[in-house]
């Protein structure tokens, strides 16, 4: 079942809860997981599980709350991976500005 065989996908918030049930889903099913959040301590856990068991994946450690981090985060995974397939917003964060301004 690898129906998002050789696909990127990045999710944010990776790290625990459904972020974290989300990446392991969905490199079962074939895809690369860039996968992202604030802190190493879980999302390398998770990035360790899932290459354990032969699927692709790798951690990005980066704030998406902020423009800079965000920025970070895309440039990385596009310039390591060759672009986004797919993006999961999963994050948990409320900006208090666009980050587009």
């Amino acid at each position: 079942m690898n129906h998002l065989k050789d696909k990127v996908v990045l999710i944010t918030g990776a790290g625990k809860g459904a972020g974290r049930a989300l990446a392991e889903a969905l490199a079962e099913r074939g895809a690369f997981v860039a996968a992202n959040d604030i802190s190493p301590i879980n999302v390398e856990e998770v990035v360790a599980k899932i290459v354990a068991r032969g699927d692709k994946a790798k951690a990005y450690i980066e704030d998406v709350a902020k423009k800079v981090g965000a920025q970070a985060l895309v440039k990385s995974v596009e310039d390591e991976l060759g672009g986004i397939d797919i993006l999961v917003n999963h994050a948990a964060v409320e900006p208090h500005s666009s980050l587009l301004a």
